[in-house]
């Protein structure tokens, strides 16, 4: 059964490159509000601009996501810590994402 991030009141963690594990926000309608404000576009449109702009909208998602609770963190700084070795921590939160987005 699929996890449903709406459901959970608890933070989960985004281990990058280094080393660290950052704290993700607890998915809910503030939270998903702040994301879409912060990159610019409304969710439904989530996977049409990966398909599109695929490594700067993944940057974006991610940096919108750890700004919540990582507030000093730059989105130059989020690109440089998601590496390839740490994409399927990435990978598994985004689909998570785009579960919620439809």
């Amino acid at each position: 059964m699929e996890e449903n991030l709406l459901s959970k009141d608890t933070p989960n963690t985004l281990k990058l490159a280094d080393g660290k594990e950052y704290e993700l926000p607890i998915m809910n309608l503030t939270t998903l509000a702040n994301v879409e404000k912060t990159i610019g576009f409304g969710l439904a449109k989530l996977q049409s601009k990966i398909v599109d702009e695929t490594a700067s909208t993944l940057r974006l998602v991610i940096y919108a996501l750890l700004k919540e609770k990582n507030s000093k963190l730059s989105l130059e700084e989020v690109g440089n810590l998601v590496t390839f070795e740490t994409m399927k921590n990435v990978s598994t939160v985004l689909s998570k994402i785009l579960a919620i987005a439809g």
